[in-house]
């Protein structure tokens, strides 16, 4: 199975992370699996946003990239994030901040509940080719879950609707605990 990189024909794929769709012309990655409906064996791709793939499926994503001999804009920026996803088993469950609208979510972490109105960030296990929501964890708690601070980035891209001020205040507290 070879995974691809290449320009979305049309407009009406959806991104398998995000859930958004993939607009016409722009760049995309397709992770090709089995297909368990497949009585001859066939396959099926997955198609992803690049930033997304980077992001949440960063082995399969730099097995295809570094054969792209094409130019892709923020190449070295992917690279590094799905290399962090590597380094970071934990760090591609990833899914977006937001703050605890009840305190009954208890952090997969340390097990505590999250208090209401305190930052959250969620989760997602990716099994048989399909994102799963996980549950959360406290920003407090993303060192020793995540095993790295850095998650700005991801958070900015799966929570675009977080303004800079959120960011900051989401930063400051997964460095409270690193």
């Amino acid at each position: 199975m070879t995974h691809s990189v290449e320009t979305a024909p049309t407009g009406r794929a959806l991104c398998r992370a995000c859930g958004e769709k993939i607009a016409k012309g722009e760049r995309r990655f397709g992770e090709r699996l089995p297909n368990p409906f497949s009585d001859d064996g066939g396959e099926m791709t997955h198609w992803f946003h690049l930033a997304c793939a980077a992001y949440a499926r960063p082995e399969p994503f730099l097995e295809t990239i570094e054969s792209v001999a094409d130019p892709i804009d923020g190449r070295d920026d992917l690279i590094r994030e799905a290399q962090a996803g590597v380094a970071h088993r934990r760090l591609p469950r990833l899914r977006g901040a937001e703050r605890a609208t009840s305190a009954r979510a208890a952090c997969r972490q340390c097990k505590e509940p999250i208090a209401k109105d305190t930052w959250r960030l969620a989760l997602a296990y990716y099994e048989d080719g399909r994102f799963s929501p996980s549950g959360f964890i406290h920003a407090t708690c993303a060192q020793p879950y995540l095993e790295t601070t850095d998650v700005v980035p991801r958070l900015r891209h799966f929570s675009p609707a977080l303004t800079a001020e959120d960011l900051a205040e989401i930063d400051a507290a997964v460095h409270a605990s690193g």
